[in-house]
């Protein structure tokens, strides 16, 4: 029987995060025997890399100072040849500045010999350890060529058995989602769809969202002119006088400016609760330092909600809880049903969040905004958002075995824990893994088709520049279209939306210390946008893939996908 996790913060210290640790040694052991790689030949091949490395740079340190000796004292030998040369000097002085300047042409001429050796065993040394490095990197290509896009989620099933992943976001799974649990493709208005994440707790959806988003915003632009003029001035003598005078005038324009920024969010599906709607965010008094300050500021909270709880001239059916730490610290003081948030947040939920929001030395502590709205749930995390939720076999590769070791454990450890504590306020509610939807329990084997989820994330894998018109000076959203599937091939249109950019010039008058206007310029950049279709061909786990690829494929996340 596969067990619950109702708390998930004892639970990872407990067991859960040596459990994930000792799997992914194992998988890096099983990794490894499979390759064959010679660890021993790799770490005495990566010694004499390291060797070679710092004989280069020791002897760059050493080219550095010769090429300064050589410069000061070329510049000694050029000082004391204009003194011989132009100054009245008695033949003593003179004598000792030629001996001086012949010295510093000596010192300049050795320096320069000994620059243009250490320069050529410099490079005799760069030459060697690309070779060698390519012989290491060739040593262990065995091993990088077994890591897949699904080891670290693999990994997180056996040690959590309650969530299971999908190979990639499906067309069912995102109209699961929409159907059952009412979520909204308007989310993707604006938005362009990096990596996404799917999979399921105890049958209830959820998909990890990372996507770029374009938002409009305001950029000062400032232009100068310098203007001249005589003023006539009476000295203190009783004459007049005419003094030049000159200023730079200046003046700015504000004008929109298209601003891109990324960000994650996790979406998830339950039952439970359905007429349910609340927010909340973080709250700094969470991993708030003891004292009088702090109980002083969650007083002052907690009267806030009484007095909000007391309050029967507005529409809120808000109930102070018994619980005041939790009512403090959650403070969903917008939730719309009284009854649905004491099922979903029993003594059990209450205490675990609890222990999530003041806890930063194991998790992330109180860094969740959680939004619920009927049946879904919107969740946001501060430790997410500067994580990559993609996992691109790349980040694992390496020419040097101990190094790539020490990678791959740490890679995958941290993974497991990032997207562990996103989940954590989710399991921490006993309702939503008791709740299954009768769809999950009698459903058949899910769709093999890909959602334009991951059409567009396959598009931002390929980049920008595959797509975007040419006139584009801005980053892009790509959004994508189902056109038509052959057989096992899906052709997706792929619509680039960038930004144009033109030169302007805005005039403005500005009073002038002469007394007069003076138009001043001001150069701004007038953005326009640019469109521009491609198409990318997929086919989802392919059985045999072409043996005569064509250009530009990639196989990403059991997709094949080319242009």
């Amino acid at each position: 029987m596969i067990e619950d996790v109702y708390e998930p913060l004892k639970e990872y210290c407990d067991s859960l995060r040596e459990k994930f640790a000792e799997l992914t040694r194992q998988k890096f052991r099983d990794l490894l025997a499979k390759s064959g790689v010679d660890v021993e030949a790799n770490r005495k091949l990566v010694a004499e890399i390291n060797d070679l490395t710092t004989k280069s740079s020791g002897k760059s340190a050493k080219h550095t100072l010769l090429l300064i000796i050589c410069i000061i004292s070329l510049t000694g030998a050029a000082v004391c040849g204009v003194l011989a040369y132009n100054a009245n000097l008695q033949l003593n002085e003179l004598t000792g500045l030629i001996i001086a300047c012949i010295a510093f042409l000596i010192l300049t001429v050795a320096s320069a010999i000994k620059c243009v050796k250490l320069y050529k065993l410099i490079k005799t040394l760069e030459d060697v350890i690309s070779r060698k490095t390519e012989e290491a990197r060739e040593q262990m290509r065995p091993l990088n060529d077994l890591y897949t896009w699904d080891i670290p989620i693999a990994l997180i099933e056996k040690t959590v058995p309650r969530l299971a992943f999908d190979p990639y976001f499906t067309i069912e799974r995102l109209e699961d989602l929409k159907r059952l649990f009412g979520w909204d493709d308007s989310f993707n208005d604006g938005k362009s769809i990096l990596f996404a994440q799917s999979g399921t707790i105890n049958g209830n959806p959820f998909v990890f969202g990372e996507f770029l988003e374009m938002n409009w915003e305001t950029k000062t632009y400032t232009g100068y002119k310098t203007i001249s003029w005589i003023d006539s001035v009476i000295g203190i003598d009783g004459k007049r006088y005419l003094i030049p005078k000159m200023q730079t005038l200046s003046a700015s324009v504000t004008k929109p400016c298209p601003a891109y920024s990324k960000d994650k969010l996790l979406i998830y599906g339950n039952d439970a609760a359905p007429h349910l709607n609340f927010s909340r965010t973080p709250s700094d008094l969470s991993n708030a330092e003891e004292g009088f300050i702090t109980d002083f500021r969650k007083r002052q909270v907690l009267k806030d909600l009484q007095e909000y709880s007391e309050n029967l001239d507005d529409d809120s059916n808000y109930t102070l809880m018994a619980n005041h730490e939790f009512e403090t610290l959650f403070n969903a003081r917008n939730r719309d049903n009284e009854v649905e948030f004491r099922l979903l947040f029993t003594s059990l939920a209450q205490e675990q969040i609890l222990k999530l929001m003041k806890d930063d030395r194991i998790g992330y502590g109180d860094d969740f905004t959680f939004i619920k709205r009927e049946k879904i749930n919107l969740l946001r995390s501060r430790h997410l958002s500067d994580f990559s939720l993609s996992t691109d076999p790349k980040i694992f590769h390496d020419w040097n075995f101990d190094r790539a070791h020490l990678n791959f454990l740490n890679i995958n450890e941290n993974y497991f824990k990032n997207l562990y504590f996103s989940l954590a306020p989710l399991l921490s509610i006993p309702l939503y893994q008791q709740t299954r939807t009768c769809e999950d329990i009698y459903k058949n084997a899910i769709s093999e088709q890909s959602s334009f989820w991951e059409h567009e994330a396959i598009a931002n894998y390929y980049g920008n520049e595959y797509f975007q018109h040419q006139d584009c000076v801005t980053e892009n959203i790509l959004k994508t279209e189902f056109v038509s599937r052959q057989g096992d091939i899906a052709k997706i249109r792929v619509i680039a939306n960038g930004f144009g950019s033109r030169e302007r010039i805005d005039y403005q008058m500005v009073w002038g210390g002469d007394g007069e206007l003076h138009k001043v310029p001001i150069k701004w950049t007038e953005y326009f946008p640019v469109k521009k279709e491609s198409y990318i061909y997929l086919s989802e786990n392919p059985k045999y893939p072409p043996c005569n690829k064509p250009p530009n494929s990639i196989f990403r996340r059991n997709i094949y996908a080319y242009i």
